[in-house]
């Protein structure tokens, strides 16, 4: 039994570890700039898959983008949109999506312009999306609610029970023997 609780400790550590090194990982990238966006359609398949989480660099300057970048921008709709420049006119980027035939409408300027795409994570995105339904944020925040209890109740004792019998020493090796 006890190899049993040892073992489902670990996992909870190891669980509680991955759930805080994410969290941490994701706040240093928005710190930094650097945010996450989750690709929705295909158009940009096979480079960017659907499900795909893609992080987009908004400290990238609009002047350092070059022909072949990806970049991601608001349509005139409000839209997110990440696509390949496919060429420069004017000072503005004429895009398209890779499985796309045609460019894209409206070409994108410094206005709409929101960063470029520096690397993705496939089906990343789908996990994500999932989070942010209310089924999800309620699940997740459950599962990371019992993961903190469990953590406190499988905690192993041996800490204690090593500091306890690492005092009872000092203190009988501390005691002047008198005879």
């Amino acid at each position: 039994m006890k190899i049993i609780i040892n073992i489902i400790a670990k996992i909870i550590d190891i669980l509680l570890t991955l759930i805080i090194v994410i969290g941490l990982a994701f706040a240093f990238l928005f710190i930094i700039k650097i945010e996450p966006y989750v690709v929705l359609s295909g158009s940009m398949e096979p480079n960017l898959h659907v499900g795909s989480l893609s992080f987009i660099n908004k400290h990238y300057k609009y002047e350092d983008v070059k022909k072949d970048d990806i970049i991601a921008f608001k349509t005139d709709t409000g839209v997110l949109v990440a696509h390949r420049v496919y060429k420069i006119e004017n000072n503005e980027f004429v895009t398209k999506g890779d499985a796309n035939e045609q460019e894209d409408v409206s070409n994108v300027t410094k206005l709409n312009y929101i960063g470029k795409n520096i690397f993705n994570i496939p089906k990343a995105g789908y996990a994500i999306r999932w989070i942010q339904t209310k089924k999800g944020k309620i699940i997740s925040g459950t599962l990371i609610v019992c993961l903190i209890v469990s953590a406190f109740f499988f905690s192993d004792d041996n800490d204690k029970k090593k500091k306890t019998k690492h005092k009872k020493k000092e203190e009988s090796s501390n005691d002047i023997k008198e005879e």
